[in-house]
């Protein structure tokens, strides 16, 4: 399946909960773009000019260097050990506000590291990139590398540079430089079926976290806990985790939501259109022990929700008293379509 790059920005937005961010590249703008480098490098340069029009971060750097007086904390040790005295000068450890600073480093090592593709938009996004990287002259190069990225201080009111730095992690996990020629290319996110089956699940928790107030939204993490009557209790730590990626409840319905990403929602055999067994055996295991472990409640219901491009799906079937509805989400569509069909999807 092919997700035009405006609908796999909103998906971005949603699954890094950056909904208001959504705003620094407009959808018309990213019309006739293909290519996940030419979206996140139009938005990465457009946010860079945001940020510079409110002002970059500054933050404190620590400076050794020998002085002619005193500034800040004095090092003994290093003056005596290297006769910095007999020429009049202090070795010295002071801190420095300053726009050089970790995340702005990251930020203006992206940018170059973009500027490295030779298929990058010539016309619409190249320009950009390059303006972009020359407004934050001063500020260091680092090599990127994944470990730098947890090492980022941002606070909660940052919330556009905690955007912009996502947008620098997901760039460098796609970027390959070649070492010896320096040149660079690019894997498109849309390939890679796991990460864009995290990113689905990411969206599709998040929209309805947002988007609807009828049911609490459980996000993944919480876990459903099996029906072991009987077991032993030094048995039990055995059993593997189980855990659904979403569990939607209100005091009318309770329903256990699996997200998929397959290129093809339905197999084949010998001729004929089937869902997968693997799938439904997954999500009756956790209506099974969810309903036996739970609250005395509504029954629970179940949805098995696939991303497809341009290709209708809807199965409604019965399993030993439980509901499990198939639904295909359709990311080909218009936006505003696709948040509709996401909502409208509670209701059916």
């Amino acid at each position: 399946m092919t997700i035009p790059i405006a609908n796999l920005y909103y998906l971005l937005c949603y699954a890094w909960r950056h909904v208001r961010e959504a705003d620094i590249v407009r959808r018309e703008e990213l019309a006739g773009l293909d290519g996940t480098h030419h979206l996140l490098g139009k938005v990465l340069a457009e946010g860079t000019f945001r940020l510079i029009r409110g002002g970059i971060d500054r933050g404190y750097r620590e400076i050794r260097e020998d002085l002619a007086g005193i500034r800040g904390k004095l090092s003994v040790g290093e003056t005596a050990k290297r006769a910095l005295r007999a020429r009049g000068r202090a070795a010295c450890e002071f801190e420095e506000l300053s726009h050089d600073v970790l995340h702005n480093r990251i930020l203006r090592s992206t940018l170059s590291a973009l500027l490295k593709l030779p298929d990058l938009d010539p016309d619409r996004v190249r320009p950009d990139i390059r303006t972009a990287y020359r407004k934050l002259e001063g500020i260091s190069l680092v090599r990127l590398e994944r470990r730098l990225f947890p090492r980022v201080q941002l606070d909660r009111n940052r919330h556009l540079y905690r955007f912009l730095m996502s947008i620098c992690e997901l760039i460098h996990d796609c970027l390959i430089v070649e070492e010896r020629s320096g040149t660079a290319r690019f894997r498109d996110l849309r390939k890679d079926e796991y990460r864009m089956w995290l990113l689905f699940q990411d969206f599709v928790i998040e929209l309805y976290r947002r988007e609807q107030g009828d049911y609490r939204v459980n996000r993944r993490g919480r876990g459903i806990r099996w029906n072991d009557e009987g077991t032993r209790e030094d048995q039990r730590r055995m059993i593997p985790r189980m855990e659904a990626d979403v569990v939607l409840e209100s005091q009318h319905r309770r329903i256990v939501l699996d997200t998929k990403y397959y290129r093809q929602a339905l197999s084949n055999h010998h001729g004929v259109r089937k869902l997968h067994s693997g799938h439904l055996y997954q999500l009756l295991a956790y209506l099974r022990n969810r309903e036996a472990t739970s609250e005395p409640g509504p029954r629970h219901e179940g949805i098995l929700l696939y991303p497809v491009v341009n290709e209708p799906l809807k199965v409604d079937v019965r399993l030993e008293g439980f509901s499990i509805r198939a639904r295909g989400i359709d990311l080909g569509r218009d936006w505003r379509r696709i948040h509709a069909d996401m909502l409208a999807l509670l209701d059916d």
